[in-house]
């Protein structure tokens, strides 16, 4: 059993046949040989051949270890193709056929969703302190339609909205988004006492490069802990 789980985790490009990994005659000349191949350099490993099953063995593979929109399994399952193209010659409107059936299979099963991979970002972006436009920014930077960002900024402000204290409610997300930043970085009203007045500009600096305005980082940096407790609710509760 332990050896089926380890063959499971392995990445198809790291597969190797049971007769690879057998011992081949005497140990001690396997040995003397495994030793001697440390002093010569490692060839690369060349590519492997694109099938519709390599394809959807990978495409398994990676949506088991990381979250992915749909443009970026694409993207990476195209380069495999380069390489077997180049490599066997492989055919390449065959290839890009097996890939498109790839992708339909894996958002039919729920393995890839471009809404909820956007959302769930969109949150882990904004407690991470990013500016909603930033957040827009990253979205589109990983494939996802512009229409598919534009529902995802909304529900995450209704969800902000939603979590925050009645006290704060119909604020800014990016009000709330940069206090978190500065508490995660350290900035402002979460600085010693007596260091503050000297990295305030320092800190101003630091709101301003994430993309909140002059405004927003004079609230954040000027105000104390009390006054940001509430305003932090938006993201702690989402």
């Amino acid at each position: 059993m332990a050896d089926m789980t380890q063959k499971q985790r392995q990445s198809p490009e790291n597969r190797t046949s049971d007769d690879e990994n057998k011992s081949v005659g005497n140990a001690r000349f396997s040995t003397s040989n495994r030793q001697n191949g440390k002093n010569k350099q490692r060839e690369p490993n060349r590519p492997r051949r694109v099938t519709r099953d390599y394809l959807m063995n990978y495409a398994t593979w990676y949506l088991e270890r990381f979250a992915a929109s749909r443009a970026r399994l694409e993207k990476l399952m195209r380069g495999k193709i380069r390489l077997s193209v180049a490599e066997y010659g492989t055919d390449p409107e065959e290839a890009e056929n097996w890939m498109k059936s790839v992708l339909a299979s894996c958002e039919k099963a729920g393995f890839i969703n471009d809404d909820a991979y956007a959302m769930g970002r969109a949150r882990s972006l904004l407690r991470k302190g990013k500016a909603i436009r930033v957040i827009a920014a990253d979205l589109s930077a990983r494939g996802i339609a512009s229409h598919q960002i534009d529902h995802a900024i909304k529900e995450l402000k209704a969800e902000a909205d939603q979590a925050a204290y009645e006290e704060v409610r119909g604020t800014d997300p990016n009000i709330a988004a940069a206090a978190a930043y500065a508490r995660r970085r350290r900035l402002g009203p979460w600085r010693r006492p007596d260091i503050r007045d000297e990295k305030r500009e320092k800190d101003m600096a630091a709101l301003a490069r994430q993309g909140f305005g002059y405004d927003t980082a004079t609230r954040i940096i000027n105000s104390d802990l009390d006054e940001l407790a509430d305003l932090l609710s938006m993201i702690d509760g989402i």
